[in-house]
């Protein structure tokens, strides 16, 4: 068999561990030498830096790709990487430069694109600040489905924004308080929870905690006795409005004892239409639906919207379905493609850009108590769901009309 042609001789690559030495030319090999694109390797003292514009032969490779987090190990832009201390504007442009610099996939190359995505995600927000909104914006993360990725895309986009240097709190409003396990809080039952805040009127900043995980995330738990706090609403007066006067309350009480301001509130919802949902709703100003790409997210969306505008009509005329983030994408199936381009024609302006992937490091990050955020901020849906984040605070509060108070508004319709 012929010498393949990533057998090359390469050149000579320079190890920075102490006491290695630098490896010469192969002699064996005598193919002709195959020359990468250049790319400016960072890395932290201990492992190997490969010089700009040096060829890479086959056993050099799997030094370059991290073959367990689907990654590109030794691109710019990686966890491990300094922050940048430029000017916003020389960091601008030494972040473009080093997006030119990465080697450009073609239709034959399907998994170089996916490395060469993480990489671009890595050099442009890794260490960059969001810009923080004009008022506190309110958003609700629903969707009647179950499995749909609620509270992860909940808790990453809340530690994304967190990381960015936002002030951001959760609301755990699902009785299963999967979002409060995420984000490493305690929530065994006793614990002050959303429950007394709902229930009993207790005042929020007595049962907020601050993620041990992440500086300035902070989250309301949920406990397993919310979980009857439905049927306990039912007869009590304002059983639709108690979670915004609590949550009105709490952001006065932090104004009032000099603490900084909240930039973002998440509230997570149950996989359901009832009155905890319905409270989620009543307190937002911006609904997010995160959509699975499979046929029967697309069947359940109409109806909610539907709710959603019952909600508008009667209980909080400035609710406004905001953003879309299609979740667990796999470009590799043609169904996956064809609900987001169903979902993108629909909702055309909602509709993120970004795509979050099934990931598996998504999946365990939770068993860790953890986001993926903090698990593994260097995986591709780490990466993703920074970028939807990024995403969001772009994104200007939708302009409403105030509309008088018993006044019906429904929603704008995208070409339904």
């Amino acid at each position: 068999m012929g010498a393949s042609p990533w057998r090359s001789e390469p050149q000579q690559i320079t190890e920075t561990r102490e006491g290695s030495q630098e490896a010469s030319p192969a002699q064996s090999n005598g193919g002709a030498a195959v020359s990468a694109p250049p790319v400016q390797a960072a890395t932290d003292a201990g492992s190997s830096s490969i010089a700009v514009g040096s060829t890479l032969g086959a056993d050099e490779l799997p030094a370059v790709v991290d073959d367990e987090a689907g990654s590109v190990a030794d691109l710019p832009g990686r966890g491990s990487v300094a922050e940048p201390t430029r000017g916003d504007g020389q960091d601008d442009a030494h972040r473009a430069a080093l997006v030119e610099s990465l080697p450009q996939p073609t239709p034959d190359t399907p998994l170089l694109a996916e490395l060469q995505i993480d990489a671009r995600r890595r050099i442009e927000l890794r260490g960059r600040k969001f810009p923080r909104p004009e008022r506190t914006r309110v958003i609700t993360v629903a969707n009647q489905k179950g499995g749909v990725g609620k509270t992860t895309t909940t808790v990453n986009l809340a530690a994304a924004l967190a990381q960015a240097g936002l002030q951001v709190l959760v609301l755990d409003n699902d009785p299963q308080g999967n979002a409060s396990t995420a984000l490493g809080i305690e929530h065994r039952a006793g614990t002050p929870s959303i429950y007394e805040v709902l229930v009993d009127g207790a005042p929020m900043h007595a049962a907020v905690q601050e993620s041990p995980d992440v500086p300035g995330l902070w989250c309301l738990p949920a406990t397993i006795d919310l979980s009857g706090a439905e049927i306990e609403l039912v007869s009590m007066v304002a059983r639709e409005t108690r979670l915004r006067s609590a949550l009105d309350s709490y952001l006065e009480w932090r104004a009032e004892q000099g603490l900084s301001r909240i930039d973002y509130v998440f509230v997570d919802c149950p996989p359901s239409l009832g009155l905890l949902t319905v409270n989620a709703f009543v307190v937002a100003r911006e609904v997010l639906i995160p959509i699975q790409c499979e046929y029967y997210a697309l069947e359940g969306l109409s109806q909610l919207l539907k709710t959603i505008e019952l909600i508008q009509a009667h209980l909080n005329p400035e609710l406004t379905v905001s953003t879309i983030l299609l979740t667990m994408y796999d470009a590799r199936t043609n169904l996956a493609q064809q609900v987001a381009e169903e979902v993108r024609t629909h909702f055309p302006e909602r509709t993120l850009r970004t795509t979050v992937p099934r990931s598996v490091r998504i999946s365990e990050a939770p068993s860790y108590g953890q986001t993926v955020m903090t698990y593994d901020g260097g995986s591709s849906g780490a990466l993703a769901y920074l970028e939807a984040a990024r995403e969001l605070a772009e994104r200007a509060l939708p302009p409403t009309t105030p509309t008088p108070a018993g006044t019906p508004s429904g929603p704008v319709q995208e070409d339904q």
